[in-house]
C-alpha cells in the first residue's frame, strides 16, 4: 500500500518493549517512509528501540520536558506531508486495511475528524447504549461513528489513527490549549466533527498493565476488574 504521503508519527518512552511490540506488529502490514517520534521523558532504552526499528526515523529528544499536548504539537509540526498516522507506543496490531481506501474516506466526508484503527469493542461501551452505533461503508472499509453514544466523546482520540494534517493546523492554539483529550473531543464535535471507528479494527491496547506477555495474576486482575469499573463510572458521571 502506498503511505508516500503520511507520516508515522509516535509518542513514546519509558516502555521500550511495549514499543518494540508495538512497532514490529505495525511494520508486518505497512511501511513507512516518513516516521517521525518524540520522547518526551528521554529515556536511553525507549530512544535505542526506535532507532533499532526506525533507523531512517527522526527522533525528538529534547532536554525539557514539555507535556502530552505540547509534545504532539512540536512533533506534528516536523511533518511535510499531507497525512498523519498517529501512533502510541502500547498497540498492537493484528491488521491494517488499504490505507489509501482510508486517505480516500477522509478527503471525500467533510464530518470525519479522522479514522481510528481501534476496534470499538476494545473500548467499554455500555450494553444498553451500543444501538446508538452508526455505521457507514466507504470504498469497502466498514467503519461506525459512537457520537451518539456519548456527548463528549469520540469527537477525537490519541488512540491510533489516521487523520488529515491539515485538521491539527487548523486548530487555533493547537493541542497544548486544550487540558485534556475530551477537551479537543468536544470543541471538534462542536464543529461537526468525529472519529470513526474500523468496524472490523486494527489493533487492540496492550499498555493496561505495562506487560502483555504475562497472565494476569489474581491482583493483575483485581485491578483490571477496578479499572473497568472506574471507566463505567467515569462514563456514567459524565454523561
Amino acid at each position: 500500500m502506498d503511505t508516500s504521503n503520511i507520516t508515522l508519527c509516535l509518542t513514546i518512552g519509558r516502555r521500550p518493549e511495549l514499543l518494540q511490540q508495538t512497532l514490529v506488529s505495525l511494520f508486518k502490514h505497512a511501511y513507512f517512509k516518513h516516521i517521525i517520534a518524540i520522547n518526551d521523558f528521554g529515556d536511553r532504552e525507549t530512544n535505542d528501540v526506535f532507532k533499532a526499528l526506525c533507523p531512517h526515523g527522526q527522533l525528538i529528544c529534547l532536554e525539557k520536558q514539555l507535556g502530552h499536548h505540547k509534545a504532539v504539537d512540536y512533533m506534528y509540526s516536523h511533518v511535510k506531508t499531507d497525512y498523519i498516522f498517529h501512533c502510541e507506543d502500547d498497540w498492537h496490531f493484528n491488521q491494517l486495511p488499504d490505507l489509501s481506501k482510508i486517505l480516500n474516506t477522509l478527503d471525500i466526508y467533510s464530518d470525519m475528524a479522522g479514522i481510528c484503527l481501534r476496534h470499538y469493542n476494545d473500548m467499554y461501551i455500555p450494553s444498553e447504549r451500543k444501538h446508538l452505533i452508526n455505521y457507514r461503508e466507504n470504498f469497502g472499509v466498514k467503519l461506525c461513528t459512537l457520537k451518539n453514544v456519548h456527548p463528549k466523546w469520540y469527537g477525537y482520540s490519541f488512540n491510533p489513527h489516521l487523520v488529515k494534517t491539515s485538521l491539527w493546523q487548523d486548530i487555533a492554539g493547537k493541542f497544548q490549549k486544550f487540558r485534556k483529550e475530551r477537551n479537543i473531543s468536544v470543541y471538534l464535535r462542536k464543529k461537526n466533527r468525529f472519529m470513526f471507528y474500523l468496524t472490523e479494527g486494527g489493533c487492540h491496547h496492550i499498555g493496561h498493565d505495562h506487560s502483555l506477555v504475562n497472565p494476569k495474576t489474581k491482583q493483575n486482575k483485581f485491578s483490571w476488574l477496578l479499572k473497568l469499573k472506574f471507566k463505567k463510572l467515569s462514563f456514567d458521571n459524565s454523561l
